[in-house]
């Protein structure tokens, strides 16, 4: 089973813990550097993945800030670990996400990727997402309604 968990006292050595193989460490921000910006931005939601109660992932999501839209969210870090990909726990995690971030009154559902990053942008798509823009950083911007 799997289930997105609040990043805690009780979690945060184990989502610290997490590996992604070395060809995609340069496509995310590591996690400790995640659960320090939920610890000091407010509108920052940071969660463990559990997969049969045993951390294997880690995510953060918040909603539009400048200017406030609480209908927008935004994935900003999604990683699961190299041990557990390729088996179905990130489709299954966005599933999750999308019921949450409906939950807070989100309609719409952002996320980003480097161009690089082919493995992600497939995932994304494959999931659903669409391409809409590019970033100032040049990352590929996505976008997916989740409106009910």
């Amino acid at each position: 089973m799997i289930e997105l968990r609040e990043v805690d006292k009780n979690n945060y050595l184990d989502c610290l813990r997490l590996r992604l193989w070395p060809d995609q460490e340069h496509n995310l921000a590591p996690n400790g550097d995640t659960i320090a910006q939920g610890c000091f931005e407010p509108h920052h939601r940071v969660r463990a993945i559990y997969r049969d109660n045993k951390v294997v992932g880690l995510l953060s999501f918040c909603h539009e800030d400048e200017p406030e839209d609480l209908e927008l969210y935004w994935l900003f870090r999604f990683m699961v670990d190299k041990s557990c990909q390729g088996q179905g726990v990130g489709s299954t995690v966005l599933e999750l996400l999308a019921e949450e971030v409906r939950s807070l009154g989100g309609k719409r559902l952002r996320t980003m990727h480097k161009p690089s990053n082919t493995v992600a942008g497939k995932a994304y798509r494959n999931f659903g997402f669409r391409e809409i823009g590019e970033l100032d950083d040049g990352d590929t911007l996505l976008e997916m309604d989740i409106a009910e």
